[in-house]
């Protein structure tokens, strides 16, 4: 867990130290696969706590989030729809309710 806090915090140092530019065209690609990792971050805490993790399953997890999401995105600009907002709305929906698991872990020291 502790390895999650450092690397999230040194990621966010890194980023706001490097000054890496990126074509505004690419906003929603890059906006959906900041919340795929964020996404399955969440989905790794909890399976922590249910002590079902793994190495595979977390690589896998995560090529599977960010490519739905850019997939999403790509057929959605191709055909002039926002097929993007489907992919922001399911994660943030999975992000909140892992949070909620994760937090309700931690309050009520009850088991998964």
């Amino acid at each position: 867990m502790i390895y999650v806090v450092v690397g999230i915090l040194l990621g966010i140092v890194v980023g706001i130290k490097t000054n890496v530019t990126y074509n505004p065209v690419y906003t929603i690609y890059v906006s959906l696969i900041v919340l795929a990792i964020i996404n399955t971050i969440f989905n790794i805490l909890v399976e922590n706590f249910k002590k079902e993790i793994s190495n595979k399953n977390c690589l896998i997890m995560l090529c599977a989030d960010i490519l739905i999401a850019l997939l999403l995105g790509f057929i959605g600009e191709q055909l002039g729809l926002p097929l993007y907002l489907a992919a922001i709305f399911a994660f943030g929906n999975n992000i909140y309710t892992n949070l909620k698991t994760i937090l309700q872990n931690y309050l009520y020291k009850k088991n998964i």
